[in-house]
C-alpha cells in the first residue's frame, strides 16, 4: 500500500511540474544572449539591427568605444544593453531597441 501512495505522489509531483514549466512558457521572460552564436539567428529571425548599426547608433547618442553589446529580450521587445567606455576610461551602460534604434 505505502509504494502505492508513494508511487502516487510522484505521479502529482511530475504532473505539478509539467503544469508549471508550462505556465512559465506562456509567460514572457527576459532573458539575455551575450554570445553572437546564439543571437544572430535571432537577429536575423526577428529582423533586428545589426551590431555594427547598433554602434552607429550608440555613437551619435554617446561618446565612447563600445566594450560589449548583450542581445536581451524584455517584455516589450528586444533590446540591446551596451557597455562604453569613453575616453577618460569611464565606464557607462546604454539600452538600444533592437528593432528601432531608439
Amino acid at each position: 500500500m505505502s509504494r502505492i501512495v508513494r508511487v502516487l505522489g510522484l505521479a502529482v509531483l511530475a504532473l505539478a511540474a509539467c503544469v508549471t514549466t508550462a505556465g512559465a512558457a506562456s509567460e514572457p521572460s527576459n532573458i539575455c544572449f551575450s554570445n553572437w552564436s546564439d543571437a544572430a539567428p535571432i537577429v536575423a529571425r526577428e529582423g533586428l539591427l545589426a551590431a555594427r548599426d547598433i554602434q552607429a547608433v550608440s555613437r551619435r547618442r554617446r561618446s565612447g568605444d563600445v566594450v560589449r553589446i548583450t542581445l536581451c529580450r524584455e517584455e516589450t521587445g528586444y533590446v540591446y544593453l551596451l557597455l562604453l567606455r569613453d575616453e577618460r576610461g569611464r565606464i557607462s551602460n546604454l539600452k538600444i531597441d533592437a528593432q528601432g534604434g531608439q
